[in-house]
């Protein structure tokens, strides 16, 4: 039996379907757009959301219409909750995917499985399009989806790896002031399809909910041990992106907590803001954010000749005092992934080159990531995310300035035999904003004006070039036991 849902198809503003036969709801509803017209003629200050249900895999009973003119059960639910803050755009056909039409979208929300037939280049156009500043949402099986393609899987942020388990489960709120998570109670128990992921990277992602292992038998997983994520978010260039493993169930799609579970992370992507990211077990807070991080911050950082931190706090963040100089952390370390957020000043249009919103994080105080308003142009040497002098970053993920942004530093010190010769270089992985923009990059040495000896500990160096770029949220997670 199909379940009833709260609002009548008459309701939905803007529901699309694919073919463009035209669908009328009830007696003297208006007929329903196609899905070109509606992206043409969006409605003033309503997001435009396409609700992408193609299945070139295995079809989800409830993405699966009777015919091309009925919506599916998810398509319906989705389509009446999102009604009175969305435009919604409801497609199965992979023509909706086009660059163009994808110029008239600003969300993305994909429940599809296997290789999305697009014509050349439209997978490359795709990434773009969050790239750029797009919001995507991934339901279940957007992670069994386009294996050939590594970017979309780096991007979604996971690749389906089996579903271990199909029953009653607990979920885990892990970040309950995520939108996502708001009307979520902190034990969620439910009943779904669990998904496990195959090779994941969890430096760039950012776990709202997990799976409470004592809630199923952990044996049956490929990796046992945790956390076994259900739902993230993650920056994606100038966009970004969340993804939610729950959504095999019909019922799911009746209960207001999990459709308000999906809309939060959608109003997010959409619309922010840019959190700070959680820091994990195991780390060393040096920086944190909002009111109040002064204290914490002089106690953590030295000038240079040891003296007291100068810098001081503007709107919860830490930044340079004109003259202060740079600043290093107490605390060394070795192998470690390092998180840093940081944020570019607007300067006057006469300010060009380096003289945009310059600073520098040296890991070990020797190696610098560039940090610099490059928005808007090539990557470079000196620009932002590159190794300075060393290599520019791979493709450009600077946002804005006035906009906060993030780097993810997976770092292996040198190492050095018993009588202090170095055998092996330094070196260093870089997620700027969620992009892999340096992947297990050698480290011949110090760069430009760091610490010039090279030693298997250090500090974390923050640099004072004159401009007035803000800190917050800097971790330090060892991984050299």
């Amino acid at each position: 039996m199909t379940p009833t849902l709260p609002l009548p198809l008459a309701s939905l503003l803007a529901l699309v379907l694919w073919p463009t036969s035209e669908l009328r709801a009830a007696p003297h509803a208006d007929p329903v757009p196609t899905s070109s017209q509606s992206v043409a003629a969006a409605a003033p200050g309503r997001p435009r959301v396409l609700f992408f249900t193609h299945s070139a895999g295995f079809v989800h009973p409830v993405v699966a219409r009777s015919d091309a003119a009925a919506p599916s059960l998810a398509e319906r639910a989705f389509a009446a909750a999102a009604a009175s803050e969305f435009e919604v755009v409801l497609s199965q056909d992979v023509a909706d995917l086009s660059p163009a039409r994808l110029a008239g979208l600003d969300a993305l929300v994909f429940f599809t499985t296997g290789e999305l037939p697009l014509p050349e280049g439209g997978r490359e156009a795709l990434l773009d399009f969050v790239r750029t500043g797009g919001a995507f949402v991934g339901i279940h099986c957007a992670t069994d989806t386009f294996y050939e393609y590594p970017p979309y899987q780096e991007m979604v942020g996971g690749i389906f790896d089996g579903h271990p388990w199909h029953q009653q489960v607990a979920a885990l709120v892990l970040q309950p002031g995520h939108p996502a998570c708001a009307a979520l109670p902190a034990r969620w128990e439910l009943r779904d399809e669990i998904y496990q992921f195959r090779g994941q990277v969890l430096e760039p992602l950012r776990v709202v909910l997990a799976l409470d292992g004592s809630s199923v038998d952990l044996g049956q997983a490929r990796r046992p041990e945790g956390p076994h994520a259900l739902a993230w978010w993650r920056d994606y260039g100038e966009g970004r992106v969340f993804y939610t493993a729950l959504g095999h169930e019909a019922a799911l799609w009746e209960d207001p907590r999990y459709l308000g579970h999906l809309l939060g992370g959608l109003r997010w992507a959409l619309a922010g803001p840019d959190l700070p990211a959680p820091v994990p077990a195991g780390a060393l807070s040096l920086l944190g954010s909002g009111d109040g991080l002064l204290e914490g911050a002089r106690a953590a950082w030295v000038k240079r000749d040891g003296g007291d931190c100068a810098w001081t706090e503007v709107d919860g963040a830490l930044q340079p005092t004109p003259g202060a100089g740079d600043i290093i952390s107490r605390a060394v370390f070795g192998d470690a992934l390092v998180h840093v957020e940081f944020c570019t000043p607007l300067e006057a249009d006469d300010q060009v080159g380096q003289a945009r919103g310059n600073s520098g994080v040296y890991l070990q105080g020797r190696y610098e990531v560039q940090v610099l308003d490059s928005f808007g142009l090539p990557p470079s040497g000196d620009g932002c995310g590159a190794v300075y002098g060393v290599a520019p970053p791979s493709q450009a993920a600077c946002r804005p300035p006035g906009r906060w942004q993030s780097y993810d530093l997976r770092f292996r010190a040198a190492r050095f035999d018993a009588s202090g010769l170095r055998v092996e270089p330094a070196r260093l992985s870089v997620w700027h904003n969620g992009l892999l923009v340096h992947d297990d990059l050698e480290l011949p040495g110090p760069t430009r004006a760091g610490m010039q000896d090279e030693l298997a500990r250090g500090p974390l160096l923050l640099q004072d070039h004159g401009d007035a770029v803000r800190y917050r949220n800097v971790w330090v997670l060892p991984t050299d036991g």
